[in-house]
């Protein structure tokens, strides 16, 4: 465990987090329960136990929402690059089709939320 993982995790004890028996199934590191949530400070994410035969919380599906914009966010990223390198015009093309179409995603994601 790298010192700097420690000390997040060091610091949210002393803000009152609780720590758990249980740990990130990403990155193994222990979990910590802060204002009625579950987080990773390794990974610096929530993460949302789901027991066996229990339906999923409400919850999942924001978090799944926001993951998946965050995603977006990162190919649109690579998308602009890719029409500022266009060279010829079906380069181009093809590069606003898919930006078109992420930008489309993102706006059904809002819809949702």
């Amino acid at each position: 465990m790298e010192s700097e993982d420690l000390q997040k995790m060091v610091d949210m004890l002393r803000r009152g987090a609780t720590l758990l028996s249980k740990s990130c199934p990403v990155c193994n590191s222990p979990l910590f329960k802060v204002d009625g949530k579950i987080w990773c400070p390794t990974c610096e994410k929530q993460v949302v136990v789901i027991r066996e035969g229990e339906p999923p919380p409400p919850e999942l599906s924001s978090l799944l929402l926001a993951s998946l914009a965050n995603a977006i966010y990162e190919k649109l990223r690579g998308v602009e690059a890719r029409i500022r390198e266009a060279r010829d015009a079906d380069e181009l093309q093809e590069s606003l089709r898919l930006a078109v179409g992420l930008l489309e995603v993102l706006e059904r994601i809002k819809r949702l939320t």
